[in-house]
């Protein structure tokens, strides 16, 4: 992805793929989404072919392009003018001339990107409402990204560092980001810097002592006098910001990508503008300190693991290709019957979203679904994936999930309930309210739980385009709680069954988790799960744990191991990160040594074309081949050909 913000090889300042990932609304973004074979292409073509394309695509029309092309070689005409004068700027300044032009090239770059964004950009994604008002999040997103670079510029050039380099590298940044128009951007970067004043301007520097029998008042003299107080001011104005922490300037411009709906190449984007621009900045003297070598890489890796981090955001359209996030679902472990009606569901909304997109009438349908099974049947996550889901097809702006019971909703005395509720709702709004146990919130001779629900369902109502309700709990209680209320009945017609996770399913939760933590499982202990999870299992009743109890036993492991470990000397790495079968409690014990003394195998499943392999626990396996189908299959655990406790096979 870096690859793709980082070619300049056609266009100067803004590579295609930039162009093409803004281009068009939110909606048409999320339901034709480019993938990184197309923008690498899209990178090598003209900004002339590039909206050719995207007009044959319906993305922008021709007030678009009307707006866009004059621009665009406005600001490409002004920097390959101010190349061709860099050479003599530098040498007027005494700075590098490859880090100028590395700095003309990200400031001007920033510019026909903001550009970009004010001729895309929906007004009513642009405008956010606060407690101190309305914020123009353009505008935001443009004071965040001036502010890094203020702020990596005074860090850069302290002010008892001052000297001609501090003084044009301001004036660099300053005549970029404070001037719209191209012609005068290039202007105020070439300033005064010209071979005819090279001399003059030398006083700007410690070492130089100017002639103090020439009293000439004109615009270099001027310029001379009036440089400290300029760059005091600009110190000054930056200076809270820098307190605060550059990287989180980041973090609210990261922020405001999200509230517009842009693509998450937009912040891989601006991640590599600010280091360019810090890069350009410490390089303008010829050479880069240690301290600022420092600063340069703690600020690049903390904005790097932010950009990672606040790609997957709600908003953020890259992560959220539909395509992805169903392959996240499937690697879900088991669960392949949800997993089928999630699928559907999504069909449908894509469906849905196509026919409004070509102009159709939507068929009148409902999202709001009911989720029931018992606890640790991976419910919330299906539910934060299905925000996910309509986020990426445009059904939902944010897709985020808000999760809530009783206690969330319920006031204890009257006129507590309705408050509770709505400002729930209000944080669920363009996403999914999960409401866990919304059984409970039917009681006899008890009316605030009924009250709770008339509030969420005329909430449902007057938001039926912004809000997704997902109700959870055991099956017998959940239609219990759907049939005490037409409205429910009504509204919730979407019912998914989560089945309570098979042993051999158990297993392999506890190896993921394993795994997630650095743990290796030793072949016996392998063996003595499969047992230990058919046991529990078998004497599972209405509140079997499923995961949860996968978690609880797999933190008494941890435990286990601890105390087995505790008194050893001398610990190595294999040692710290294998679980044996001592450290599994386990009732089946018995149960695992009448299995072997009986002689009987396991056998492994392809789940891809249901061929059987035997399996041994000595063979430690993660994965294997099916000779039938080709592909490879979960190994990791096997499973029992014969269940303790019934008759032996004749």
């Amino acid at each position: 992805m870096n690859s793709l913000v980082q070619d300049f090889s056609t266009h100067p300042l803004v590579p295609g793929a930039l162009l093409a990932v803004v281009a068009g609304d939110a909606q048409s973004r999320r339901l034709r989404p480019w993938d990184d074979g197309a923008l690498a292409r899209l990178n090598k073509r003209s900004t002339i072919e590039i909206v050719g394309e995207l007009q044959d695509l319906g993305l922008i029309h021709a007030a678009h392009v009307d707006k866009l092309l004059p621009i665009d070689a406005q600001l490409v005409r002004a920097f390959r003018e101010l190349s061709s004068q860099i050479p003599e700027v530098a040498e007027v300044t005494g700075c590098d001339a490859h880090s100028v032009q590395r700095l003309a090239r990200g400031l001007f770059s920033a510019r026909l990107f903001s550009e970009y964004l004010e001729i895309f950009t929906s007004p009513h994604l642009s405008y956010e409402r606060t407690s101190k008002g309305t914020v123009d999040l353009l505008a935001a997103l443009f004071d965040a990204f001036r502010y890094i670079v203020g702020g990596a510029w005074s860090v850069l050039f302290p002010a008892d560092e001052s000297s001609l380099v501090t003084d044009a590298a301001a004036q660099f940044w300053v005549s970029c980001l404070y001037h719209s128009r191209p012609e005068d951007m290039k202007n105020g970067f070439i300033g005064l810097f010209r071979r005819a004043h090279r001399d003059r301007l030398q006083v700007l520097n410690r070492d130089h002592r100017p002639d103090k029998s020439l009293h000439l008042r004109d615009p270099v003299s001027e310029y001379v006098d009036g440089s400290w107080e300029k760059l005091s001011k600009l110190r000054e104005g930056v200076e809270t910001q820098v307190k605060g922490g550059l990287d989180q300037l980041f973090a609210e411009l990261a922020r405001i990508i999200g509230q517009l709906e842009l693509p998450a190449l937009v912040i891989h984007y601006y991640e590599f503008l600010v280091g360019e621009l810090c890069e350009a900045f410490s390089g303008l003297d010829g050479t880069i300190s240690p301290k600022e070598n420092r600063f340069i890489e703690y600020l690049l890796q903390r904005i790097g693991a932010m950009t990672t981090e606040t790609s997957g955001a709600p908003g953020l359209a890259h992560d959220d290709q539909l395509e992805k996030v169903l392959g996240e679902l499937d690697q879900l472990i088991g669960i392949a019957t949800v997993k089928e009606k999630v699928r559907h569901a999504a069909n449908l909304a894509r469906i849905q979203q196509l026919r409004v997109a070509q102009g159709l009438a939507p068929i009148a349908t409902s999202y709001h679904a009911v989720y029931t099974g018992n606890p640790g049947t991976g419910k919330t996550t299906v539910a934060r994936l299905m925000g996910r889901v309509y986020r990426s097809l445009g059904v939902l702006r944010k897709g985020h999930l808000v999760e809530c019971d009783r206690a969330a909703l319920v006031g204890e005395y009257v006129g507590q309930t309705a408050p509770r509720t709505n400002a729930v709702i209000d944080r669920a709004l363009d996403g999914i309210l999960f409401i866990d146990e919304a059984y409970s919130l039917v009681k006899e001779h008890e009316d605030f739980g009924q009250e709770a629900i008339e509030t969420l369902l005329k909430r449902m109502e007057d938001h039926r385009d912004r809000l997704i309700v997902i109700v959870a709990g055991y099956p017998r209680e959940m239609e219990r709680f759907v049939s005490s209320n037409p409205g429910l009945r009504s509204r919730f017609a979407n019912f998914i069954q989560f089945p309570d996770y098979s042993p051999h399913d158990l297993c392999r939760i506890f190896g993921s988790m394993s795994r997630r933590n650095g743990l290796v499982l030793t072949p016996q202990l392998r063996e003595k799960l499969m047992h230990h999870f058919q046991h529990l299992w078998r004497h599972r009743d209405e509140h079997f744990g499923n995961a949860r109890l996968v978690r609880n036993c797999f933190e008494n492991a941890i435990h286990a191991q601890a105390n087995r470990l505790s008194a050893r000397r001398d610990l190595s790495p294999d040692m710290l990160s294998q679980l044996e079968a001592a450290d599994l409690d386990s009732p089946a014990e018995a149960e695992l040594v009448a299995y072997r003394e009986r002689g009987l195998a396991y056998t492994v499943r392809c789940e891809h074309c249901g061929q059987i392999y035997s399996w041994l626990p000595e063979l430690n396996l993660r994965e294997g081949e099916c000779s039938q189908c080709g592909r490879r299959y979960d190994a990791e655990f096997g499973v029992l050909s014969e269940a303790p406790g019934s008759s032996p096979a004749n």
